[in-house]
């Protein structure tokens, strides 16, 4: 604690000044210049020429670091950021679990921890400085209750974690129930062929080879229903869970996160994990234009391979048949991929998502360049302007998702 001298060990008596139980523990470990002081000198007062520096602050928060009382935990993870620390008028005050040094900090000034009066005392220094700096509000504004970043972390691996458990179940559900529903609805209709050949065994060319395949096409059946059955999901509390129950509990894991993400982190916080969440955006709007891409080539090269069809089974059979047969099915295939392709409208699905993902991942650059318009000194302002800026894109690209479920007319009306 620099400009600091010696202090006389003359105490004081007793005044009526009531101290707090920790302020005697503060004392015992502050230590300034190979000085060191005692629980004793809590009522010894200041220097007459003492200031209080940064440095001083400094050694205040180590000192209540070293005592390790419940009562100061917010205190022992208030740091001075190095780099102004020796600053004689004011500095960035940041907290080791709410707060990085570089983001998010407080400038304070000296005068704000302690104000000398003619009967200042070490501990009345003490305890002014750390009860400042003890009180939440005054830093950053963020109550104490919340989970640090740790611990948040571990929540956000464990939601994932579930959800994750979540999906493949009802992934597994699924393919459990496909497995056995197909033999059910397919047995039957084997099971008449069977009936049908066998009773009339004059319509079938070797009832022989027949009997052989039905035969061989219900044991196939028979095993993917086993297999079905072996795959469904179980509890040992519940037993057999559902694609309904799996669903609903899939729906309680989101909403339980929901509940616990809005008490626990700061707005400044959810901004950082906002930023980190975007290249999965990006992600997932690429894949989406890939498919709906895909959908939209297929049945383009399905038209064009139909119309060329058309002309030529026009050209090469002058009998109705096999040709006409020919012609209907292209015919009807034609006209089922115009329209679906004119009522989904693949096309300006793709080119809508492939638009948005373009313009985030141009805003994610710049910001993470710092250019315009996210060069701002201050990254708190950056990143709140990026969040706003990327949420637009995504409503607007919901609009143009609306305005192509919508007829013509509609889409007039909303534009």
């Amino acid at each position: 604690m620099s400009g600091l001298t010696d202090v006389p060990r003359e105490p004081e008596p007793e005044t009526a000044h009531d101290f707090k139980s920790w302020v005697g523990d503060v004392l015992h470990h502050l230590a300034y210049e190979d000085h060191r002081l005692s629980e004793a000198d809590i009522h010894t007062p200041l220097p007459e020429e003492f200031v209080l520096t940064w440095e001083g602050v400094a050694a205040i928060l180590s000192a209540a670091w070293k005592t390790g009382r419940k009562e100061l935990k917010w205190t022992i993870d208030v740091e001075i950021a190095q780099k102004v620390r020796y600053a004689s008028v004011g500095a960035y005050i940041f907290h080791r679990r709410y707060g990085a040094p570089d983001r998010y900090k407080q400038h304070v000034r000296l005068e704000h921890l302690f104000t000398e009066e003619s009967d200042s005392t070490w501990g009345t220094l003490v305890e002014d400085v750390i009860e400042y700096l003890n009180d939440p509000k005054q830093e950053y504004g963020w109550s104490p209750e919340p989970a640090n970043q740790y611990e948040y972390a571990n929540s956000v691996i464990t939601y994932r974690r579930d959800v994750a458990t979540a999906e493949r179940r009802i992934r597994r559900a699924l393919l459990s129930r496909w497995l056995r529903l197909v033999p059910l609805v397919v047995m039957p209709l084997v099971l008449a062929m069977v009936g049908w050949g066998n009773l009339w065994p004059e319509d079938v060319p070797n009832l022989r080879t027949f009997n052989v395949v039905t035969i061989a096409v219900m044991l196939v059946l028979a095993v993917v229903f086993l297999v079905g059955h072996f795959l469904r999901v179980k509890d040992e509390k519940h037993g057999v869970r559902s694609v309904f129950l799996l669903r609903r509990d899939l729906e309680i894991i989101h909403d339980r996160w929901t509940l616990n993400a809005s008490k626990s982190r700061p707005t400044t916080e959810r901004r950082d994990g906002y930023r980190e969440h975007i290249p999965r955006v990006i992600d997932r709007l690429r894949r989406d234009t890939g498919f709906y891409r895909r959908i939209h080539n297929w049945f383009q090269w399905g038209v064009f391979f139909a119309s060329v069809g058309t002309t030529a089974t026009t050209a090469f059979w002058d009998t109705p048949q096999p040709g006409k047969t020919i012609l209907i099915i292209l015919g009807s295939f034609l006209a089922f991929a115009t329209a679906v392709t004119g009522y989904f409208k693949f096309r300006e699905r793709a080119y809508n998502l492939q638009q948005t993902a373009d313009q985030i991942e141009q805003h994610a650059t710049a910001f993470d360049l710092g250019i315009a318009p996210y060069a701002d000194a201050d990254a708190a302002v950056n990143l709140e302007r990026f969040a706003e800026n990327v949420e637009t894109l995504r409503i607007e690209q919901r609009k143009r998702e609306q305005q192509l479920e919508q007829p013509h007319q509609g889409q007039a009306d909303v534009i």
